[in-house]
């Protein structure tokens, strides 16, 4: 919902800017806002206040009532916005992942065989070297000659094969946690509706999710900004994000997510010194040379950089009939996919933001690996910036022409080599994460500008992932009503008893009216959440970096909880472009 407030120059000429107000939190759906473990506990609260009582034995009572009391302060206190109860449920599950050492993870030299054994149908179908199965080998060496009287030899044959090709798994993708179900897929992507193509062959990377059947293209974008802007160029802007936004909120769109990230890190410095390699003159004074030389080697410390995403997720489930018809499997899913992606381009440019390009397989894995280890950041980038055709990649680890390395890495190296998760942060390779939800967004009317602050120059590594689900007219009709009908009845129920309403039920009445409004007059619906994450390379500045965090979501108005018993998760969602968007709704 948004509104217009009107200035007066000195000269008095009026000008207008607009404010945005309006987002729900939103509610648990099972009972009263409740969630059906709290309500649970509430009746369990009860029935062992009335047992004595019913039962007629009140010396039972010392027991029951106290049992009664702590299940009611499990349901109804709240510290650090949670319940008693929440609490405990995150504290549990972290302790059970831990006496099992699932909150660690290991790879590389660390775990040569992490791989698992077993290769399931879609395991196959989703290999982007095609699927390869032991009854295939077994086939391709059916005519060799066999030692019959060996059977130790056969044996030994056969898991030698199992071995190479639980190798060849293993070389595709080595990701922690709840990244694991994923699969790089390559596709090509062509011409997009705004005449952008993609950097050198046109290659795609897709992350399929097998567990939650999804897929996801991620795109390089650069943006203009909107700080400095006069407010008609700024107001554009917005309109044309929302606009993108808008024409995905319809029934049947393909299109079931989009994340926004942003990160934001001290810059190496590369770029900089390969364009004054390049437009360095051959008749520069010494002199100068020898300074421009000094500032260049301080351009790393200097200097931030900051890489901006657009996450695109597509279910296949929504999308099944539409697969089938583009000739089923992976590659159905990979061809709609891109055909989605060709159609939005034009909404994003409309935004007045760029694709730079559609990453492939390598330029995917070089965000993961950057993000889990910031040492490498400096290097990957210096070789991005020496590689003589950015944005093409070859099969093997070296360029066609010149013999240099292609940019990005193989997608087998992506992940960690260790990461381990603790209650507080995440410590993967040379880096120590902590990672913040945002639970409340400003509650006055903001501007555009509003999460400046936010992202704003840091001194340490910063990124934030804006995760939004658009939804049908269908499903945006069925939540304005729900929460328009239990504000009207909240609101009636007191004025009925002659209580006094408070004026933060009145407001919420009037926001789902002016929702309501807005999607009467045509306008798209969506749920979103946004997760921030700060990383440093020496923990005892960790703490250091997390309160610079939380004074600037100060002063945004935004507020902030830790994701504590979270940490690895949070991390996924915060600091890479994967696509793993807002959680389901409670009951």
């Amino acid at each position: 919902m948004s509104s217009q407030t009107v200035t007066r120059t000195g000269n008095g000429e009026a000008v207008r800017y607009r404010t945005y107000l309006g987002w729900q939190p939103e509610k648990v759906a099972f009972m009263f806002g409740v969630s059906g473990q709290r309500v649970a506990l509430i009746v369990a609260a009860v029935l062992a206040a009335i047992w004595p009582l019913a039962a007629q034995r009140i010396q039972l009572a010392p027991i029951a009532w106290p049992i009664a009391l702590l299940l009611a302060g499990f349901a109804f206190i709240r510290l650090g916005g949670r319940t008693l109860d929440e609490w405990v449920a995150a504290f549990v599950s972290y302790q059970l992942l831990r006496v099992r050492s699932q909150h660690r993870f290991v790879s590389a030299a660390f775990a040569p065989t992490t791989a698992p054994e077993t290769n399931t149908e879609d395991d196959n179908a989703d290999d982007v070297d095609g699927p390869h199965h032991d009854n295939d080998r077994a086939d391709e060496h059916a005519d060799e000659p066999r030692d019959n009287s060996g059977g130790e030899q056969d044996l030994g044959d056969q898991r030698g094969r199992r071995r190479w090709l639980v190798q060849r798994r293993a070389a595709q993708m080595d990701l922690p946690g709840v990244l694991a179900p994923l699969t790089f897929l390559e596709a090509q992507m062509g011409a997009t509706a705004a005449g952008a193509m993609h950097e050198g062959d046109g290659a795609l990377a897709v992350a399929y999710h097998r567990l939650d059947r999804t897929y996801t293209a991620v795109a390089r974008v650069s943006y203009p900004g909107i700080g400095l802007v006069d407010s008609e160029r700024r107001e554009a802007r917005v309109n044309g994000w929302g606009a993108l936004l808008s024409g995905l909120c319809t029934e049947g769109q393909l299109i079931v997510r989009v994340q926004a990230l942003q990160r934001m890190s001290p810059a190496s410095g590369a770029a900089l010194r390969r364009w004054h390699t390049d437009h360095l003159g051959t008749n520069a004074p010494q002199l100068a040379r020898e300074i421009t030389s000094g500032l260049l080697a301080t351009a790393g410390v200097t200097t931030s950089q900051r890489e901006g995403f657009l996450a695109f997720t597509m279910d296949s489930r929504r999308a099944a009939s539409t697969i089938r018809a583009a000739g089923g499997g992976t590659a159905g899913a990979v061809k709609v996919l891109t055909r989605q992606l060709r159609a939005i381009s034009s909404s994003v440019a409309g935004a007045d933001v760029q694709i730079e390009s559609w990453l492939g397989p390598r330029d995917l894995a070089e965000v993961i690996r950057t993000a889990y280890d910031p040492h490498a950041a400096r290097t990957l980038a210096e070789r991005r910036a020496a590689s003589p055709a950015p944005g093409h990649f070859s099969s093997g680890p070296h360029t066609a022409n010149g013999g240099a390395l292609a940019a990005g890495v193989a997608p087998a190296v992506a992940g960690p080599a260790a990461a381990e998760s603790l209650p507080g942060s995440y410590r993967h390779d040379g880096g120590f994460s902590a990672t913040f939800w945002v639970q409340d967004w400003p509650r006055s009317q903001v501007f555009s500008t509003a999460l400046a602050p936010l992202l704003g120059e840091s001194t340490h590594r910063r990124a934030f992932s804006l995760h939004i689900e658009p939804l049908g007219p269908r499903t945006a009709e069925r939540d304005v009503m729900r929460e328009r009908t239990a504000r009207s009845v909240a609101v009636r129920m007191r004025q009925r008893t002659g209580q006094i309403v408070p004026e933060h039920e009145q407001a919420a009445l009037d926001r789902a009216r002016a929702q309501d409004m807005d999607r009467a007059a045509g306008h798209g619906l969506v749920r979103f959440t946004g997760y921030v994450t700060v990383t440093v390379t020496d923990e005892r500045l960790l703490e250091d970096a997390c309160a610079e965090l939380e004074a600037d979501a100060a002063a945004a108005r935004i507020e902030l909880r830790r994701m504590w018993y979270a940490q690895d998760v949070g991390f996924a969602m915060s600091a890479l472009p994967l696509g793993f968007g807002l959680p389901r709704k409670r009951f």
